[in-house]
């Protein structure tokens, strides 16, 4: 049914495109059609062809809308919680969790991303958000290690890699399972082993003023 009711053309284009991306990910790239993400809109199929000129288009809108988003979360997480490597990994994992539960079409995405990848217009919109982030990650780490709070044998890199990566994972348990159970204190656990000696006393530093950071660092000391 199509939608007689005016919108700014900024909130239009928005809402084809929020449509887009339930249609491609309930129906993967191949299977969409413009008409169907018209329907989805409550509009008609030209007056999506004054927004996006082609059904291609939209994808490679809805990748940057998705990997955007990812990729402004953890920004804004490294950016907070700088402190500590501990407190930066459980709240990115809490970040991940919120975002998978919230959608299940941004855990189809991901997979649509990558089977795509090939595509020279894919990896154009989609790789300097990886970039970034990545490079983020990296950059802490580093800092981290400098600050001796991180071992020094460490790749800082592959690392990163790593902690990017769980996204990928909890991607694959939500599509999976239409579920996603991460405890923070298994974040814990998961940065724990790269710590420095230096690294553990400051995070029970922290934990004095921070809680429930010092409840989870303290149940995993005691197994």
């Amino acid at each position: 049914m199509v939608s007689t009711r005016r919108l700014p053309a900024a909130e239009r284009k928005q809402q084809i495109l929020v449509s887009a991306i339930r249609v491609f990910a309930r129906s993967t790239y191949h299977g969409a059609t413009t008409k169907g993400i018209a329907e989805q809109a409550g509009v008609t199929e030209a007056l999506l062809y004054r927004y996006y000129r082609s059904k291609r288009e939209l994808f490679i809108a809805a990748i940057e809308h998705t990997a955007g988003k990812l990729s402004r979360g953890l920004e804004r997480i490294l950016d907070e919680h700088y402190e500590h490597p501990v407190e930066a990994i459980v709240s990115c994992m809490e970040f991940y969790t919120r975002l998978l539960q919230s959608s299940e079409d941004l855990a189809r995405m991901i997979f649509l991303v990558l089977a795509e990848l090939d595509e020279s217009d894919v990896r154009e919109v989609y790789l300097p958000y990886q970039k970034r982030v990545v490079g983020l990650l990296t950059a802490n780490i580093e800092r981290w290690q400098q600050g001796g709070i991180v071992d020094r044998q460490v790749n800082a890199a592959d690392t990163a890699w790593l902690f990017y990566g769980t996204y990928m994972i909890l991607a694959l348990a939500r599509q999976s399972h239409g579920r996603v159970r991460v405890s923070p204190r298994h974040a814990v656990g998961l940065m724990r082993p790269f710590l420095s000696e230096d690294g553990e006393r400051r995070l029970q530093e922290l934990s004095l003023l921070k809680p429930q950071l010092g409840m989870l660092a303290g149940e995993l000391k005691g197994e």
